[in-house]
């Protein structure tokens, strides 16, 4: 059975994973056939022009100037921000999730009351905590319920919050990620000061989509600037302990890459990677082939193969 852990994220990055204790099915016990998963996309103008509009609205249009944070520390005040706020961070949350080709989550006002109250109190104590103790300032239960349960920033909120869940730096399980792109969650809760925010991404599940695997950057179109320092693969219950990855582009050129297992618990069991190079300034466009290969699922392994086209903003 597979446990869900909380985790503390590296006090420099001003960031905590979310995490209750729980467990999912184990995998059958019946051997599957080895079998290969192919994710066509066939690159045109069209559909770059598209996906460029796509990150102008839904991700550069979701920036905000303020949180507007109406709270105060002094009096234990939570506030709020404007729904507007709201709206964005739910925007440019779905946009990176529509990178992967996973559905659209809502936004659950309870869990968002909640969230609002982890938020204040992990500004009010200049620290990040899943289980704050009785002795915090500004101290609730609601609160504690929320941090348990939701991705934390110091020193980040609002949109921004999200870009730093999906870049995980320094993060080697990669959490904060694999909780904002779990391909079954449906519903979030969304709490912001002007210093803090909480993200609120266990417990509102809903169906999984059918997609055989989720990866950051995903098949398809994806905007230079946001290809992070770590690509990552997922599949549910899947074990990557002999898997291996190729990356050429449309020359036959394999970039060298350097593996690295993740801890289970944090949504699905993911393999993250590195690169020499830095894509995230690219001049010009660039495809990238990308197979996974020796992943087993069930007992029997499986390879994967799809496309990424980088860009040039």
């Amino acid at each position: 059975m597979r446990t869900l852990f909380p985790a503390v994220w590296p006090a420099m990055a001003g960031l905590c994973i979310a995490g209750v204790y729980g467990c999912t099915k184990e995998a059958g016990s019946t051997p599957a056939s080895p079998s290969s998963f192919v994710v066509a996309f066939a690159s045109d103008s069209a559909g770059r022009s598209a996906a460029m509009t796509d990150y102008r609205t839904n991700y550069l249009g979701s920036a905000v100037a303020s949180v507007g944070w109406t709270g105060h520390s002094s009096d234990c005040d939570q506030g709020d921000t404007p729904d507007s706020v709201k709206a964005r961070e739910l925007q440019r949350l779905n946009y990176f999730r529509r990178l992967c080709s996973l559905p659209p989550v809502t936004l659950n006002r309870d869990y968002t009351l909640k969230a609002q109250q982890a938020a204040l109190m992990m500004k009010d104590n200049d620290a990040l905590d899943h289980y704050p103790p009785l002795t915090w300032k500004c101290f609730t239960l609601d609160g504690q319920l929320a941090a348990a349960n939701s991705n934390l920033t110091l020193g980040v909120s609002g949109p921004d919050a999200i870009d730093l869940y999906i870049s995980d730096p320094g993060v080697t399980t990669l959490g904060h990620r694999r909780w904002a792109l779990y391909p079954a969650l449906a519903e979030v809760g969304t709490g912001d000061t002007d210093f803090t925010n909480a993200l609120w991404v266990i417990g509102g599940f809903g169906a999984r989509p059918s997609n055989t695997f989720t990866a950051y950057p995903g098949s398809g179109y994806i905007p230079a600037p946001l290809v992070y320092s770590v690509w990552s693969f997922s599949v549910s219950a899947a074990d990557f302990s002999s898997a291996s990855v190729t990356v050429s582009d449309s020359t036959g050129f394999a970039y060298p890459v350097t593996l690295s297992l993740t801890d289970r618990g944090y949504g699905d069991n993911t393999l993250g990677w590195t690169f020499q190079q830095d894509f995230s300034s690219l001049k010009t466009d660039l495809r990238l082939d990308v197979t996974v290969s020796g992943v087993r699922v069930d007992r029997a392994l499986h390879s994967y193969k799809y496309t990424v086209y980088i860009m040039a903003v």
